[in-house]
């Protein structure tokens, strides 16, 4: 075990943020340090990712999880669960949890994640209207699925997809009422989010698109019995699942006087405006950006521990700057978004852009070509000054990490344009039209 003379690390929130950035602190600074991590779950930090297919029934519950007890014990991590921090004293550096204990702290790392979107409809309190944000959502889903007959899923972005069809999974009639023209609008053209629309019909998901909500409706027992929408449609439903995106949770930080803005305000450093405090994943902002992909989150745990690694090697307030200074920060990163459920694989990245000028000839402004496949499968690619800028698959997605590479490098592919369609190598000819059909 960790001896207590050693300086204190307290990470307050015991998500996936958390999870891997005690396995970066454990790679770059092994010992140096006395590791407190309080969590308001009653478990250790798991996969929320796997969520979805817990949920359809894909994996059993015991895959989630990050690391088991003997980890943290012989990695010297004081582990709390269960028993959230209600209260920080950035002056005296003190945490205060619900159960009244007290927690110390030399450096003190907030780590709150987020809470679940909501929409504020009357009757947004009954029975059977959730989010599947955490273990509990998905053990309360679990417990009450032989009773649900039909759901509906609010949100048509990635994770309201994923959940609608682990609840198909189950043999429930479920539909995605989505505020957009298609879904995963913000990834995808409307070409694949029209054969995405398809794929789910044919996976038994009814999507409705353009859906403004307005009400839910509640049945004799004081439970959700249907969601009606501003056009007087009615889908009646046991059960709504709520995937509206999620809302920074910064109350801690706040109550603290710690500056935040739509999160916690850090550099690149994960530093934020108090000496000592930081913070990290779904619950800060560099900038302007916010984060709720794991890649980025990833990253900022590996930056974050070379801080403490410089902490834990020089004692020089001078020289820890300087060696702070040459650190590698944060660095905004053009990631993909990946769906693949039930048979069903979309990829995306870069800047897809719906309306554009369709003169290749014309290098400043975004032109896009497409190629469709007798199988379903479709791609269109966005070049701008001879880069590519975009990349947009459905179907096969096993060649998309050479796009995300190329938007990423932002070398010149202008000899490369055509062939970069089916990177395995495309015969057909392109017309001057930019479409491609084999």
């Amino acid at each position: 075990m960790v001896s207590r003379n050693k300086p204190v690390i307290l990470i307050v929130g015991f998500g996936m943020a958390a999870g891997r950035l005690l396995e970066e602190i454990i790679d770059k600074a092994e010992n140096a340090f006395e590791i407190i991590v309080v969590g308001e779950e009653p478990l250790a930090a798991y996969n929320r990712i796997l969520l979805s297919p817990l949920l359809a029934g894909e994996i059993p519950s015991d895959n989630l999880a990050l690391h088991d007890s003997a980890w943290y014990e012989t990695n010297g991590i004081r582990v709390i669960t269960g028993d959230p921090v209600t209260s920080l004293d950035t002056n005296r550096k003190r945490a205060t949890t619900a159960s009244g204990e007290r927690l110390a702290w030399d450096y003190l790392v907030l780590a709150t994640g987020s809470r679940p979107g909501k929409l504020k409809l009357p009757g947004e309190s009954l029975k059977g209207v959730q989010a599947l944000r955490n273990m509990a959502d998905a053990e309360r889903l679990l417990g009450s699925i032989s009773s649900i007959k039909k759901a509906v899923v609010i949100g048509g972005g990635l994770l309201g997809l994923e959940a609608a069809c682990a609840l198909q999974a189950h043999n429930i009639d479920t539909t995605v009422v989505h505020n957009a023209s298609w879904p995963m609008n913000r990834q995808l053209d409307s070409e694949a989010g029209e054969r995405l629309v398809t794929a789910l019909h044919e996976k038994g998901v009814t999507f409705v698109a353009d859906a403004q909500c307005e009400r839910y409706l509640e049945d004799e027992q004081g439970a959700v019995a249907g969601l009606a929408l501003a056009d007087d449609q009615v889908f009646p439903c046991e059960l709504v699942v709520e995937a509206v995106g999620v809302v920074p949770e910064i109350t801690l930080a706040k109550a603290a006087g710690i500056p935040c803005e739509r999160a916690i305000v850090v550099d690149d450093k994960l530093r934020t405006q108090v000496d000592d405090v930081f913070a990290i994943g779904e619950c800060c902002q560099i900038e302007e950006e916010l984060f709720g992909l794991v890649a980025p989150i990833y990253q900022q745990a590996a930056v974050l521990a070379n801080v403490f690694a410089v902490y834990a090697n020089t004692e020089s307030e001078a020289r820890r700057l300087l060696l702070l200074a040459d650190c590698q920060g944060y660095v905004t990163q053009a990631l993909p978004t990946k769906l693949k459920v039930s048979g069903v694989h979309v990829f995306s990245a870069g800047t897809l852009v719906e309306s554009e000028n369709n003169t290749i000839d014309d290098k400043s402004s975004p032109v896009s070509m497409a190629m469709r496949d007798d199988q379903g499968g479709y791609r269109r690619l966005w070049w701008q000054d001879n880069r590519l800028i975009g990349a947009v698959m459905f179907g096969d997605t096993e060649d998309s990490q050479c796009y995300v590479d190329m938007i990423a490098e932002q070398k010149n592919v202008a000899p490369q344009m055509q062939v970069l369609l089916d990177p395995a190598g495309l015969e057909a000819e392109l017309s001057p039209e930019q479409e491609v059909s084999s």
